[in-house]
């Protein structure tokens, strides 16, 4: 018997199967199995950068200065900090720092333009917060574009952040000072009337102008490292030619037209007007600060987004 045939029998003692009878159930059919689809994996879509889809410089520099204007609020609050940080009058600086400058320029214009000018002292004060305000936010300008390279190479951050930050560290400095001029107001016996809110837009205005020429010369710093020291000749000599010590009556009438050039002499009445005299500045001034602080602002825009990488290779 071979091995096959031996497999084939049934083991002894084993019992045999039964065949099926006629009460048996019916053998069940085999199942088949339905194969069941797989689900694709969904995946996130995976953005595609396209270079030239990015929107224009200008329009960049200005959605990037909407998204980080938390980093402005802070900067300015560091910036107000840290100016006041040693100093032991703290805030109160800001309300002695003109007042004594305006006191030293009154004693020394007051034989010449005294007698000229009444009330010297509010004349003067008000013109002359004025131009600290704009001498010192575009050098602060200059300076914040400047010392921020470090920062911008390690992080993102538009540099424009740190421009507007200097502007509005300087326009709350600049109401701040608003507060003795008012006491010499009160002091001298001035009218005041409803004119005096037309401050803040002449302030907007204001600060709109030297946004746009502190970018313009942050920018030129960019390329020439002597900027600022002949930006600050420069501003000296814009003092003078700005009617702050002075009154343009004293001014030759064929003169005026070229005093009417300067941007600030626009500027400074529509904050000096309300004060010192208790009545809104005149139409043309209001119409030709317009004009000035708004094209002034474009054109500094301008500038600094088409030039921006040049910040990044100077050295």
């Amino acid at each position: 018997m071979t091995r096959s045939q031996h497999d084939a029998e049934p083991a002894r003692g084993a019992a045999a199967p039964e065949p099926p009878g006629p009460d048996s159930p019916a053998p069940k059919a085999p199942v088949e199995k339905i194969p069941v689809p797989k689900r694709p994996v969904l995946r996130p879509a995976v953005p595609i950068y396209d270079s030239a889809a990015r929107p224009h410089p200008l329009v960049e520099e200005l959605q990037e200065l909407v998204r980080y204007r938390d980093l402005v609020l802070q900067w300015s609050r560091r910036n107000i900090q840290l100016r006041y940080k040693r100093s032991v009058l703290g805030v109160l600086w800001t309300l002695l720092e003109p007042l004594m400058l305006m006191t030293i320029l009154a004693l020394v214009f007051s034989n010449a333009f005294g007698d000229l000018i009444p009330d010297f002292p509010i004349y003067l004060l008000s013109g002359l917060i004025l131009f600290d305000f704009f001498s010192r936010s575009t050098l602060q300008i200059v300076e914040e574009i400047i010392a921020s390279q470090s920062l911008a190479e390690r992080i993102h951050v538009p540099r424009s952040a740190f421009a507007t930050a200097a502007i509005v560290t300087y326009l709350v400095n600049w109401l701040i000072a608003h507060l003795p001029l008012l006491g010499l107001v009160l002091f001298f016996d001035r009218p005041l009337s409803w004119a005096i809110v037309t401050i803040l837009p002449g302030m907007v205005l204001t600060a709109m102008f030297a946004l746009g020429i502190g970018l313009v010369v942050a920018t030129i710093g960019a390329f020439f490292v002597d900027i600022r020291l002949t930006y600050q000749v420069l501003l000296t000599g814009w003092f003078y030619a700005t009617p702050i010590i002075y009154s343009l009556s004293i001014v030759p009438e064929s003169r005026h037209r070229i005093f009417a050039l300067n941007p600030l002499l626009h500027l400074c009445e529509l904050v000096r007007s309300p004060i010192y005299d208790g009545v809104v500045a005149a139409p043309v001034h209001w119409w030709v600060s317009l004009a000035i602080g708004f094209t002034t602002l474009a054109v500094g825009w301008a500038v600094f987004t088409h030039w921006r990488n040049a910040f990044d290779y100077r050295s």
